[in-house]
């Protein structure tokens, strides 16, 4: 299981990885020009088991450069010897011409594919463009350009195709890298945010009930035992929604919130009133992010407004919280704001905050 902070794996270097060589093996069966060549032109069995023999090395050479010399494998160990492997392969088209002549040159699209994905772009560049240029030359030279120009369709088809895919395999890479940092980013804003909702509302709640412990403590000591109790509750309540969130799988459920919060005021002695019926009114998505709206907006109540009376009300497609405190006055919006204007937007819900007819501060999400 990954960790925040850890590199994602990219799919895209993953598949070349594990089934690019095959891919690259699919072509070996165009290596059959080569050993018809070598059958047809009436060789002796020494000539034609050395011209088999190279083009087995020729294959295992093609193959090895793919099988542990990727250049898209960041911890492959052979990707040095990619250039040996090229020149081994231009010695062996150049043993088998001294077998077969001209016919040698079926064996150069491998060449075009061993460079355009095993080599830098400038070496790749070089092979595609300087093998199709040699084989122009040498047949023109010898009067059998007509006999060749397919293989120079071909050179040219290879080159292009695999330049082009080379090309789509590294942007691929390059997107999922970008994918990967804005997941990772998205996730490290939301485990901020909602270590901040989860504290924030419980740090407040526990600061209240302390100082209403340490008022009891002379004249109500029994009472006052009881609200430390709750506090003990509470904080270890903290440490384990903070731990649920930190794994990614605490839940804020509607119903839940609504009830905390209505004991938490209650205890701080503002009143609480819930109008509505919004079981049957708010849409499942919207439950959780609602949730957390409610619990941060009643932090605030208990936090900053120094109000007597809170009002939770449901209406079809609206819930408003208001309080009848001093009121936002000239404050800007803080990180709880935020968070709950984020999480309005991303479950496709509207968020306003402004002033309330009891005098204090209105919160509404829309939908």
């Amino acid at each position: 299981m990954s960790r925040i902070g850890d590199p994602a794996p990219t799919p895209a270097v993953d598949g070349w990885e594990r089934h690019g060589w095959m891919l690259s093996a699919i072509w070996l069966v165009f290596l059959g020009y080569t050993i018809a060549a070598l059958l047809q032109d009436g060789l002796g069995a020494g000539q034609l088991v050395l011209g088999l023999a190279l083009v087995i090395l020729y294959a295992g050479v093609y193959l090895a450069g793919f099988i542990f010399g990727n250049r898209l494998d960041s911890e492959a160990r052979w990707v040095k010897w990619n250039p040996v492997g090229l020149v081994l392969m231009l010695a062996i088209v150049a043993g088998m011409a001294a077998i077969i002549g001209l016919d040698a040159l079926y064996m150069t699209p491998f060449l075009i594919a061993y460079a355009c994905f095993l080599l830098p772009r400038p070496a790749a560049w070089c092979v595609g463009l300087g093998t199709v240029a040699t084989t122009l030359l040498l047949s023109g030279l010898t009067g059998t350009l007509p006999g060749y120009v397919f293989i120079v369709a071909i050179q040219v088809g290879i080159f292009v195709l695999n330049m082009v895919t080379f090309a789509l395999i590294q942007a691929g890479e390059r997107s999922e890298k970008m994918q990967s940092d804005l997941a990772l980013a998205s996730e490290r804003e939301r485990l901020a945010r909602d270590v901040h909702d989860v504290l924030g509302h419980t740090l407040t709640v526990v600061a209240v009930k302390a100082e209403l412990a340490e008022r009891l403590i002379d004249g109500d000591p029994e009472r006052s035992r009881t609200e430390i109790v709750e506090i003990r509750a509470l904080v270890r309540g903290a440490l384990a929604d903070v731990r649920a969130t930190v794994g990614g799988l605490r839940g804020n459920d509607l119903s839940t919130q609504l009830a905390a919060l209505r004991v938490t005021l209650d205890g701080a002695g503002v009143a609480v009133d819930v109008e509505g019926e919004h079981a049957g009114q708010v849409p499942d998505r919207l439950r959780d992010p609602l949730g957390w709206l409610v619990r941060e907006a009643g932090t605030n109540v208990l936090r900053h407004a120094r109000a007597t009376r809170c009002v939770i009300r449901f209406s079809p497609g609206s819930l408003v919280i208001e309080d009848d405190g001093v009121g936002l006055g000239s404050s800007t919006a803080g990180n709880g704001m935020c968070g709950m204007s984020e999480r309005m937007a991303e479950a496709g819900a509207s968020f306003h905050v402004g002033a309330a007819s009891l005098g204090g501060t209105r919160v509404e999400a829309a939908w």
